[in-house]
């Protein structure tokens, strides 16, 4: 293709496809520069007649006339620009005078996310609760988490409109802490288990974190090009491969003797890690329209995260009564519109201004919530002894002997700080103004704002339901009268799992800040 593109987007829970492909303007040439007063001010009157979400979705997807790039009217006159939207722009190779395409992608993002946490209480006060009632209004912590990271990336064309995207984030530090909420520091009681001990202290500091977490290989491909088929949106679908490589997270208390313990051995110290320890796959669709100095456009994003077994994550991910055995998946929706208000083409130079909402869901599963650390490493008997893998029939026939037992031949499971969490969505917006300097480097610059919605993070089920034809390996599940109701979830624990003890994250944000440049070749 003709023209330089470029792709960055480093703040989406799925990368984003980036480069290059033609299309921007209508008509011929009119100037050597395409900056004129009388082209913005048809920005702004279209601008103001297509500020609603049918314009975003539906106007992509409806014919329209041309949208291509000026051309020469001689054949010395320089070659112009013929550029998409960046959010649909795809690298290419054998395409035309353009045999080839390589786009290097380096920025810096800094994330800052809090919270509030609260937890349940079944104390029959006033103001608590009565009658059965369970509130979930006990103040335990503010969570902040600061996060810097450096993307690096590169994006191959491999053919017409396909192309090989690489992204690599490097976290440069990662630090996390809790903090008083509403004097929570004052009263510990609300921070202790059923027996009375303590699950943790606030203050509480994580230690600092970094490294690599995980990298990823994919493929973007444009189904639609509106610059081929003026008739048609630029359509990109692209799948992503991301590969857990970084040492797995571990539960750590930065103030205690033993920093990160293990929970079989708690006297032994880890390494605090910072990957997840997944592997995973997304895949995204995106639709965009150029109507002059607009582009609207909306997309789909998907991933789902695949444990990996040498993880504290992975070691109990196979066992039978686990009710939740896997990740959350997410699912993002996302529309927004890109303004172009100048050009100079003959030099290669543009300012893009980009306006997205978007909406994601989180399905529930077991997750590193913001108490991963703080329960994680807690001493609490509650939490650190093992619960049994599975149950059998007892050999004992002594009289008031249980019918079931922990089964020792099963291995047994201990508490690692990966809770399950409730399902929830977010909202956000981000805004983000892309300079192209010239025909080989563009620098892109942006804010994000997202808010998450209130949920449950300690929230496993006692017993799984799915399991009810074997009395021996019920153990505890079980009416009075003796009808089974599934066999024990091995991950539950009821300190923190019961309804009257459970843990939510209320009012949670994240900020978010990046810049970034791009060189084309």
């Amino acid at each position: 293709m003709a023209g330089r593109g470029l792709v960055v987007d480093t703040t989406f829970v799925v990368p984003l496809g980036s480069a290059r492909m033609p299309g921007s303007g209508t008509g011929r040439r009119r100037a050597a520069d395409s900056s004129s007063a009388g082209g913005f001010s048809s920005l702004v009157d279209l601008a103001m007649g297509a500020g609603t979400a049918t314009l975003v979705v539906g106007a992509i997807l409806l014919p329209a006339s041309e949208a291509r790039a000026d051309e020469p009217v001689a054949a010395s006159e320089p070659r112009l620009m013929s550029e998409t939207a960046e959010v649909t722009s795809v690298v290419d190779a054998f395409d035309g005078d353009d045999p080839f395409d390589l786009n290097l992608t380096l920025g810096f993002q800094q994330s800052w996310k809090s919270a509030n946490i609260h937890r349940e209480t079944n104390l029959n006060q006033p103001g608590l609760s009565s009658g059965g009632y369970v509130a979930d209004t006990e103040n335990v912590a503010t969570y902040s988490q600061s996060t810097s990271t450096l993307n690096v990336g590169a994006d191959v064309g491999i053919f017409r409109d396909l192309a090989l995207i690489l992204r690599l984030p490097i976290i440069l530090s990662q630090t996390s802490s809790l903090g008083d909420l509403n004097g929570s520091s004052q009263n510990p009681e609300r921070l202790q288990d059923p027996q009375g001990n303590q699950l943790f202290k606030v203050p509480f500091k994580s230690p600092n974190r970094s490294g690599v977490d995980w990298f990823s290989a994919g493929i973007d491909w444009a189904i639609f090009n509106q610059q081929r088929d003026p008739t048609k949106p630029t359509w990109v679908i692209g799948v992503e491969g991301r590969f857990g490589v970084g040492t797995p997270l571990h539960a750590c208390n930065a103030n205690a003797q033993v920093e990160c313990p293990d929970p079989v051995h708690p006297t032994q110290n880890r390494d605090p890690g910072i990957s997840r320890a997944m592997d995973s796959i997304s895949a995204h669709t995106v639709f965009s329209r150029r109507f002059g100095y607009v582009e609207p456009y909306s997309g789909l994003w998907m991933l789902a995260d695949f444990p990996q077994t040498n993880s504290d994550y992975g070691a109990t991910d196979s066992l039978q009564g686990s009710v939740v055995n896997h990740p959350p998946l997410i699912g993002t929706f996302s529309m927004g519109m890109e303004v172009i208000p100048w050009e100079h083409r003959e030099q290669f130079q543009r300012f893009i201004a980009d306006f997205r909402l978007n909406g994601t869901y989180h399905s529930a599963g077991r997750e590193y919530s913001e108490l991963f650390d703080a329960l994680g490493s807690s001493q609490a008997s509650s939490l650190r002894s093992p619960n049994p893998g599975a149950y059998y029939q007892n050999p004992s026939t002594a009289k008031g002997a249980p019918q079931s037992i922990g089964d020792p031949n099963v291995q047994q499971v201990y508490f690692a700080g990966i809770t399950d969490q409730q399902a929830y969505t977010s909202l956000g917006a981000r805004v983000s103004a892309t300079w192209q300097a010239g025909e080989y480097i563009k620098f892109t610059a942006g804010v994000g704002f997202t808010y998450n919605q209130s949920h449950l993070i300690t929230n496993s089920d006692a017993c799984n339901p799915n399991f009810t034809s074997d009395p021996y390996a019920a153990g505890p599940c079980h009416t009075t009268t003796g009808t089974v109701t599934g066999i024990p979830n091995p991950n539950e624990r009821p300190a923190i799992d019961l309804p009257g003890h459970r843990f939510s994250v209320d009012d949670g944000t994240i900020v978010d800040l990046w810049v970034s440049g791009v060189v084309m070749f």
